[in-house]
C-alpha cells in the first residue's frame, strides 16, 4: 500500500476514534446523571485552544464528513453487481478576501472517481482498494451588494427542492456560471437563478482538468424558490442539458406535529424534447424520538438519466431510518426494491445500504478548533 493511502487510512481511523471516545464519555455522562440528557446545560470550559481570530477572518469551513457504508445490489436476473464496503470524505471550505465573506475562492474535496460517483471502495467485498481525492469544485463566489450573488468556475448542481432521485446525482459537478438574485419583496420569489455551464467530462473529477470549458455551454438552467410559509416551500425549473429539455418541480410539506408525518415531499420531471418522458418521487418521514426518524417512499423514473444511483429507471418502493448515536455519528439505512416490470435484465431489483457518517466539523464546532 502507497505511504499516501497508508496516512490517509490512519487520518480517517483517528477520526473515528476521536468520535467514538467523545460519544463514550456522553453515554458515560448520561448514566451517572441516572439517563437525564444535559445537553442544554452548560457546557465546561474545554481546554482545547481556541482557533485564532485571524484564521477566521480568512478561512471557513463549511462541511467536513467522513462516511462508510456497505452497499449491496442485486439485478433483476438474480447477479450480485455490488457487495462492498466503501467510504466516503466531503470537504467545502473557502478563502475569503474580506472580513464579511462577500468575495471568496471556494473549494470541494470529495472521493469518486468520476461524474456521478462519490464513493471509493475500501478493499473489502467487490472491487479494488481506491484511495483518490479530487478538487471537483473550485469557483469563485462574490455578492457585490444584498440579494446578488454570481458563482464562476466549477460548480454544483442547483436542484431547488428536487433531490437527486428526478434531478441530478449529489456528486454532478459543472463548469460554467450561475447567478442568482434573492429579493423576494421584490421578486416574490425567495430565489431565482440562472447557470450557464458545460456538464460531462464524466472520467475527469478533477476541476483542474476541466477549467478549460468555461466559455463553452451544453447546459443551461432557469429556477425559482418560494418558502410559501413555515410549513411550505416549492421550486421549479427548465434545464436545457446536450439538446434535451426538461422541467422540474417539488413541493415539500414539514408537518411537525402530523400523527402520520413530520415531512412529506412530492418532486417530478417533464422530457419535452427530443422525446417525451415522465418521471417523480414521493418521501414521507416521521421521527419517533430525537434520536430515531423513520422514512420511505416510491418513486418512478422513465429513463436512464444522471440523477442518483439508487434510482435507475423503473418503479421502486424503499423504506429506511436515520439514528443519531450522538450530535457527530449517525447510522442510516436504506432497502430499496423494484416493483413490476424492471427495463433489463441488468437493471437492480434489490438495493441495500447502511451507512455510518461521522460530521467531523460538528466536532471541531464543539471543541471550539473551528
Amino acid at each position: 500500500m502507497r505511504l499516501s493511502a497508508i496516512v490517509f487510512w490512519a487520518l480517517i481511523s483517528a477520526s473515528f476514534l476521536v468520535a467514538a471516545h467523545d460519544l463514550s464519555a456522553q453515554t458515560s455522562t448520561n448514566s451517572s446523571s441516572g439517563g437525564i440528557d444535559n445537553s442544554s446545560a452548560t457546557p465546561e470550559a474545554s481546554p482545547t485552544p481556541v482557533v485564532e481570530p485571524w484564521l477566521k477572518r480568512w478561512f471557513g469551513l463549511d462541511t467536513f464528513v467522513l462516511s462508510t457504508r456497505y452497499k449491496f445490489v442485486r439485478t433483476e436476473n438474480g447477479h450480485t453487481t455490488a457487495n462492498v464496503q466503501q467510504y466516503q470524505v466531503i470537504a467545502r471550505a473557502k478563502f475569503k478576501f474580506d472580513a464579511n465573506g462577500r468575495y471568496s475562492i471556494n473549494a470541494g474535496l470529495s472521493t469518486g472517481n468520476s461524474l456521478t460517483v462519490g464513493w471509493n471502495n475500501t478493499g473489502v467485498g467487490t472491487g479494488d482498494l481506491q484511495t483518490n481525492l479530487y478538487l471537483k469544485q473550485m469557483f469563485f463566489d462574490a455578492k457585490p451588494t444584498k440579494g446578488l450573488e454570481v458563482q464562476v468556475g466549477g460548480l454544483g448542481v442547483n436542484r431547488g427542492e428536487n433531490t437527486e432521485i428526478t434531478s441530478y446525482d449529489n456528486d454532478v459537478y459543472i463548469m460554467g456560471e450561475r447567478v442568482s438574485i434573492r429579493l423576494p419583496k421584490h421578486l416574490y420569489f425567495d430565489e431565482v437563478s440562472a447557470t450557464n455551464a458545460f456538464i460531462g467530462d464524466s472520467s475527469h473529477p478533477s476541476v483542474f482538468q476541466r477549467f478549460h470549458r468555461l466559455g463553452k455551454a451544453n447546459y443551461h438552467q432557469f429556477l425559482v424558490r418560494k418558502q410559501a410559509s413555515k410549513q411550505v416551500s416549492f421550486s421549479a425549473d427548465y434545464t436545457f442539458d446536450s439538446g434535451g429539455d426538461t422541467f422540474h418541480e417539488a413541493l415539500r410539506i414539514k408537518v411537525p406535529k402530523s400523527h402520520l408525518f413530520d415531512l412529506f415531499l412530492f418532486e417530478n420531471y417533464q422530457r419535452v424534447s427530443p422525446d417525451r418522458g415522465y418521471g417523480f418521487g414521493a418521501y414521507a418521514e416521521k421521527a419517533l424520538n430525537m434520536r430515531f426518524t423513520l422514512n420511505g417512499g416510491f418513486t418512478r423514473i422513465d429513463r436512464p438519466m444522471l440523477n442518483g444511483d439508487p434510482f435507475p429507471p423503473g418503479k421502486r418502493l424503499y423504506f429506511g431510518g436515520t439514528y443519531k448515536l450522538s450530535r457527530e455519528l449517525s447510522v442510516n439505512s436504506i432497502l430499496i426494491r423494484g416493483v413490476g416490470h424492471m427495463p433489463t435484465p441488468q437493471t437492480p431489483r434489490t438495493r441495500f445500504d447502511l451507512i455510518l457518517t461521522y460530521n467531523v466539523l460538528e466536532t471541531l464546532h464543539r471543541h471550539r478548533i473551528f
